[in-house]
């Protein structure tokens, strides 16, 4: 009987060293936009060691994060973050490829297992509408560290996208009559717009100051863009979004503690 309990102690013991390694966490996005203002498509997210560069200010956009900040699209950008990490894991909240977006009010989650070693950091991409290529993204790659929700259940971490770092991809011209989303803001009177029909500006990324708009081609006469205006601090003050992650419960774990718990048992009444 004792050989028996110092077995099941030591089991007990052992479950929480065989998931140390993994957590099952959630990811939600929210805007904080108010009514009328700007959207994101869903959110594109890739957890990974620490290791993967998103972009620079001042450099060139890649052809992924380019196609994410022209058309909402992740797939690209999914495939030179897997090229360049093989145990990452990424994908994108809301949708597979772009629109539907998020818009003000609205919410979108998912669940992820990840595992300590490889998963650890978080990076970010989100495509802002109306825009021909402005995005939020975090391009320090250690900027956001999960670790301290591994093996902690119910925690969670919080951060605000957008507050007063949006970027232009300098990929696409700013021009209305090519962005996509336009229908979105029925009040601005934008035209048609469209994803994939923009001129190649051939600029790089920088950071989006003061007048969001300003200077866009195929800005309608007298429109108010004010409740778009993203970096107007009063309106927009915890930034577009908030992403909170948070650590859930692995339901294998229980099972994994009953399995070897069983197992015990019949060897107990086989002996």
């Amino acid at each position: 009987m004792k050989k028996l309990l110092f077995a099941i102690c030591a089991l007990a013991l052992a479950v929480p060293q065989l998931n140390a390694q993994t957590q099952q966490v959630q990811v939600t996005v929210t805007s904080n936009a108010p009514d009328g203002g700007v959207a994101i498509t869903p959110l594109w997210v890739g957890f990974h060691d620490g290791s993967f560069d998103l972009f620079d200010p001042g450099a060139a956009a890649s052809s992924g994060l380019a196609l994410l900040a022209e058309e909402g699209n992740g797939a690209d950008l999914t495939t030179e973050f897997t090229s360049a990490f093989s145990n990452g894991i990424a994908s994108q909240i809301g949708s597979a490829s772009g629109p539907p977006p998020i818009q003000p009010g609205q919410s979108a989650s998912a669940i992820f297992n990840l595992d300590s070693s490889d998963n650890s950091f978080i990076s970010y991409a989100s495509m802002i509408l109306p825009s021909s290529d402005y995005f939020v993204a975090n391009g320090n790659p250690t900027q956001i560290d999960l670790s301290s929700i591994f093996g902690n259940n119910g925690s969670s971490i919080s951060f605000d996208i957008g507050t007063q770092n949006v970027w232009d991809a300098g990929s696409e011209v700013n021009d209305f009559g090519t962005s996509p989303g336009n229908g979105l803001f029925p009040d601005l009177g934008l035209p048609a717009g469209g994803a994939g029909l923009g001129d190649d500006e051939g600029g790089t990324i920088s950071l989006v100051t003061g007048d969001p708009y300003d200077g866009f081609l195929n800005s309608p006469s007298g429109a108010d863009f004010s409740l778009v205006n993203f970096n107007d601090t009063q309106l927009y003050g915890n930034g577009i979004a908030t992403v909170t992650i948070t650590a859930v419960p692995e339901p294998t774990s229980l099972g994994v503690v009953a399995l070897g718990l069983g197992g015990l048992f019949l060897r107990r009444r086989r002996s």
